[in-house]
């Protein structure tokens, strides 16, 4: 059974896992276009963008140290 993050359970399991996604994508060239590809063909809102593009400081979570 898979259970859903929510809240600083995700923020924390991103940051925890984005390296190894940026290695990821880093190593394949054509990831960024597939990507972009999606988006378009799904007709995602800014081309995919999302809310972070569109408002960067309001979609990143408060740092709390």
């Amino acid at each position: 059974m898979t259970s859903l993050l929510h809240g600083r359970d995700l923020v924390r399991a991103f940051d925890h896992a984005a390296p190894a996604y940026d290695l990821l994508t880093a190593l394949d060239p054509g990831h960024l276009g597939a990507l972009r590809r999606s988006a378009r063909r799904l007709r995602l809102a800014d081309g995919g963008a999302g809310a972070a593009a569109a408002h960067p400081r309001s979609a990143q979570p408060e740092a709390h140290a």
